[in-house]
């Protein structure tokens, strides 16, 4: 999972899809985040920790880490936040990354993909977010298993 500082939307999906994430998916499944400038070592912002624990989600101990060209090739799957995330992955690469998408496609309701950063807003904004970041829970994990079936 990526965003910019890996402390809001990130850190929010990196827990929704751990705490969702089928039990017979979670020893074929390693799930991570990180940010595009990523606010190394940092705690999530506690509005964002306040909107997954809404949704039964901990997501407080988590620490922020930057994103680098070793942690996408390690990847078989890299979902962002917004377009721009996806032209930094890219950048971070000698080769156009095929296996970045965004996450906002997973929620086939939506009219657009991309999910708005929270940072610096209200918390019904963390809210919205969160929200946003469940409903592609579905149909992300429902990607995820046919993955896993065909490998």
């Amino acid at each position: 999972m990526v965003c910019t500082g890996n402390i809001c939307r990130s850190p929010m999906a990196e827990g929704f899809l751990r705490h969702w994430l089928p039990p017979v998916l979670r020893s074929e499944v390693a799930v991570g985040s990180a940010g595009t400038h990523g606010l190394h070592g940092n705690r999530a912002e506690p509005l964002a920790v306040r909107a997954a624990a809404a949704h039964s989600v901990d997501i407080s101990d988590h620490r922020a880490r930057t994103l680098d060209g070793p942690l996408i090739r390690s990847a078989d799957l890299v979902l962002a936040m917004e377009r721009y995330h996806l032209d930094k992955i890219n950048d971070l690469l000698f080769f156009r990354c095929k296996t970045a998408l965004l996450l906002g496609n997973f929620d086939e309701r939506r009219e657009k993909p991309e999910i708005e950063d929270p940072y610096g807003l209200a918390f019904d904004a963390y809210q919205t977010c969160a929200n946003e970041i469940a409903a592609c829970m579905p149909g992300l994990i429902d990607f995820i298993r046919q993955k896993v079936k065909s490998s």
